[in-house]
C-alpha cells in the first residue's frame, strides 16, 4: 500500500498547484474588472459654429448647411479623453475608432440609424484598454499619456465633405469637418502644447490615419514630434 500512496502524492500535488493557479487567475481577473478604466464622452456641441466647421470658402447665403460638422444623421461629433500625468502630461495618443465604410445611399441610410452613424446611439462611457489603458504593465509606453478615442460616425474614415438629400431626411458626409472640429477642441485642451503625438487607428480608423497624418503635423507645427500608426488600414479593391 505504501508505494500506491507515494504514487498518489504527485497527482495530489499537481491538483493543488492547478487550484492555486486558478484562484490566482480568478483574483487577477476580478481585480482587472474592478480597476478597469471607463471614460465619459465629450460632445463637440459647437462644431458647426467653430472655425473647423466653416467651409474653405464662403458659402452662398442660401446654403447655410455648408457650415455644419456632424455625423451621418446630423448629430454632433464626439470623443473620449483621459488626461495624462507625470512624464506623459505633454504627450498625446489619438486613436481613430474603426468600423468599415458605407458604400451607397442604402447602406449609409441604414448606418445613420446605428451607433456607427450617430452619437445619439453610441455608448456614452467607453472602457479604455490595450493601447488606451492606464495600467503600466498592460500599456507601458502610453499609460500616462493623454489618450483620446475619436468616435467614428461619418461612414467614410473622417474624409467626406458633402451631403445627400434622401427623401425626407439628409445624409451628412462631413468626416473631414468632424476631424477638424475635434482637433480644434483638443488644441484648446492642451494638444497645442504637445511634445509628442501618436495618431493611430485600426481598419477604417487605420485608413483615417493615412488621410490625416501629414495635416496633423502641419497643424501642430515643428515643435511637436508626430508619429502615425495605421493598423490594417489598407482597403483592397478586389
Amino acid at each position: 500500500m505504501a508505494p500506491r500512496r507515494r504514487r498518489a502524492w504527485p497527482a495530489a500535488a499537481a491538483v493543488f498547484v492547478e487550484a492555486v493557479v486558478a484562484v490566482g487567475f480568478a483574483a487577477e481577473a476580478a481585480d482587472m474588472v474592478q480597476e478597469r478604466l471607463t471614460v465619459g464622452m465629450t460632445i463637440v456641441a459647437d462644431a458647426a459654429s467653430t472655425g473647423a466647421g466653416k467651409p474653405r470658402r464662403d458659402p452662398p447665403r442660401f446654403f447655410p448647411f455648408l457650415l455644419i460638422a456632424v455625423c451621418l444623421d446630423g448629430s454632433p461629433p464626439a470623443y473620449h479623453l483621459h488626461r495624462g500625468s507625470g512624464a506623459g502630461a505633454r504627450s498625446w495618443l489619438l486613436q481613430f475608432e474603426g468600423g468599415g465604410w458605407c458604400n451607397d445611399v442604402r447602406s449609409c441610410a441604414e448606418r445613420a440609424g446605428t451607433r456607427r452613424g450617430s452619437t445619439r446611439l453610441m455608448t456614452k462611457v467607453e472602457v479604455f484598454s490595450d493601447i488606451l489603458s492606464n495600467r503600466p504593465f498592460m500599456n507601458p509606453d502610453f499609460y500616462n499619456w493623454n489618450r483620446v478615442k475619436l468616435r467614428y460616425c461619418d461612414g467614410g474614415s473622417f474624409s467626406g465633405d458633402s451631403e445627400y438629400k434622401n427623401g425626407s431626411s439628409v445624409l451628412y458626409f462631413r468626416g473631414q469637418r468632424i476631424w477638424d472640429a475635434i482637433i480644434t477642441d483638443l488644441l484648446q485642451k492642451g494638444l497645442a502644447k504637445a511634445k509628442n503625438v501618436l495618431l493611430s487607428g485600426c481598419s477604417a480608423g487605420g485608413l483615417a490615419t493615412f488621410f490625416h497624418c501629414d495635416s496633423l503635423k502641419e497643424r501642430l507645427g515643428g515643435a511637436t514630434t508626430v508619429k502615425c500608426l495605421s493598423d490594417a488600414g489598407f482597403f483592397l479593391d478586389l
